[in-house]
């Protein structure tokens, strides 16, 4: 692999594999990121409930677990195993159970239109919105039902990381944005699916913890932060705000790490 100019960032906390809708191995994702200069990645592919052909199963997370720490071994990097899951209620619910909440080194959470619901009620007041949202903006109850789903989860579960919020799923940002403040969840700027400059305002204005992840579905973007950096820059912000930036974040709800 070519070498690079180190990157500055300390580490990449959603990143993609084959284990669901990624191109790249575990070894191909490993090896990039040390080839970057990154001290830590996590392996966050696409939870239980998204269609099996572009997801795990709880076997093939095990499986996964098993590779990583294989393959892990003996490098210079540190690496979490955790996995991004799905909201699929509008009571917050995720696609994870009460025992495998301590099982994810790192809990990203997001939204996706083929994640399963929770129910046909459910599905029919989130996903079909949901879809509508690429013709026009959803109206006020809908984003505000959108939004008591998210913040329910945010203090349900112990996520780490609320992924490119606003997409698809459309929310109050800053009321989301202030939950995820108080709770100690980070709030996502994703490379893949960048917030606009108004909802990235929004967040701003919360006061939330920020971190830049990639999204990587192909190891060549692991770690590639330009977008992000564009529009932090455009709004007069420093970098030095992102969590992992010359840093290594926090992640005051993560509840279990790989062990030293």
């Amino acid at each position: 692999m070519e070498q690079k100019e180190k990157t500055k960032y300390f580490g990449d906390y959603h990143t993609h594999t084959r284990y669901s809708d990624g191109v790249s191995t575990v070894k191909q994702n490993i090896d990039a990121a040390v080839a970057k200069g990154l001290k830590e990645l996590a392996f966050t592919d696409h939870g239980f409930n998204n269609p099996s052909y572009g997801a795990l199963s709880r076997q093939s997370f095990k499986n996964q677990r098993a590779e990583i720490q294989n393959y892990a071994e003996g490098k210079d990097i540190k690496i979490y195993h955790g996995i991004e899951a799905d909201i699929i209620g509008l009571d917050g619910t995720i696609d994870l159970e009460a025992d495998e909440l301590g099982d994810m080194e790192v809990l990203v959470v997001g939204y996706h239109s083929f994640a399963k619901a929770k129910s046909f009620f459910d599905w029919r007041k989130i996903y079909v919105s949901a879809f509508l949202s690429f013709l026009a903006k959803p109206g006020r109850s809908v984003i505000e039902r959108n939004t008591k789903a998210l913040i329910n989860a945010v203090k349900r579960y112990p996520i780490d990381i609320l992924a490119h919020i606003n997409h698809l799923f459309k929310v109050d940002c800053y009321e989301v944005a202030k939950a995820c403040a108080d709770y100690g969840t980070y709030i996502e700027l994703n490379a893949k699916h960048m917030n606009s400059q108004d909802e990235l305002e929004q967040i701003l204005k919360s006061g939330v913890k920020l971190i830049a992840d990639s999204d990587a579905h192909h190891y060549a973007k692991i770690a590639d932060f330009s977008i992000v950096e564009k529009a932090l820059t455009g709004k007069g912000v420093d970098l030095s705000a992102l969590e992992n930036y010359e840093k290594t974040p926090g992640f005051p709800r993560r509840k279990q790490r790989i062990k030293e």
